[in-house]
């Protein structure tokens, strides 16, 4: 029996291996749908673009870094050594699956600008899925879910860190507890569908956010390909999450004040 699915995700590396190991289960992956990057507001593009048009990129980048508080770009230069020395991290986790880079060849890939709006909706519709699997995307709405079944990857062992960024708060709150990934249906609330598998992530503690995001990405390609067949072959049984208090993160939520806290420590 063909199990026809749908991937609603982005354009990232751990995208492109899921899409590859969801291939390589024996799913029938009919296409795939990358959510479009917003655009910077012309507003904010202007500016920086007359400056560098007119004085030189190199002097336009050193006026910029002259104005920033000292602790601000300490804190964003441990944050891109810590992001540099995860991608590694990653690479090799991906590596270690034994996909190939990029997207799966015969797979259709469709860039939409907005998951929810009639065009993608009737996109996806046409496809005919079983099921729809979800990896890195916004919050889908009902039009999108009333076409199949949607399982999403979750990077903390829900209900707990619901939301975006599980991984900073754990690392935040040195709560290694909760580290894992959940994959889990999609309902009309956030990360709030009921579970089909879960699994703690192995990290040395305490890690970083980087680091720790790249184990769970591997995770979710080694699992979730087998755990999207066993759902719709009958083998597995959604449960309820547990009924007890859990908070929703948006990015937002992230303060400097909380990355200072996090990464301020560290040597660059």
């Amino acid at each position: 029996m063909s199990h026809r699915v749908v991937l609603l995700t982005n354009r990232s590396r751990g995208a492109m291996a899921l899409a590859r190991a969801l291939v390589a289960e024996g799913l029938d992956l009919r296409s795939v749908v990358v959510g479009r990057e917003p655009a910077p507001e012309k507003s904010k593009q202007m500016i920086p673009r007359l400056l560098r048009a007119t004085i030189g990129d190199a002097l336009v980048n050193r006026i910029g870094a002259l104005r920033q508080d000292p602790a601000v770009t300490h804190v964003m230069r441990v944050e891109r050594r810590l992001f540099a020395e995860a991608d590694i991290v990653l690479e090799g986790g991906i590596n270690a699956c034994g996909v190939l880079p990029g997207w799966p060849p015969g797979v259709s890939v469709v860039e939409a600008q907005n998951m929810n709006n009639a065009g993608t909706v009737g996109l996806i519709r046409a496809a005919g899925p079983s099921a729809l699997v979800v990896f890195g995307t916004g919050i889908l709405k009902r039009a999108v879910l009333d076409i199949a079944p949607a399982i999403n990857a979750h990077t903390s062992l829900l209900p707990q860190y619901r939301g975006t960024r599980s991984e900073f708060w754990q690392c935040r709150h040195d709560d290694a507890a909760h580290v894992g990934i959940t994959i889990h249906l999609v309902d009309d609330g956030v990360d709030t569908g009921p579970v089909l598998f879960q699994r703690p992530t192995a990290t040395p503690w305490p890690t970083t956010p980087f680091h720790l995001r790249s184990l769970n990405t591997v995770e979710v390609i080694r699992h979730m390909p087998g755990v999207v067949r066993a759902f719709l072959e009958g083998r597995l049984t959604p449960f309820a999450q547990p009924d007890v208090p859990g908070t929703t993160y948006r990015n937002r939520d992230i303060t400097f004040a909380d990355r200072q806290a996090l990464f301020g420590h560290l040597e660059a």
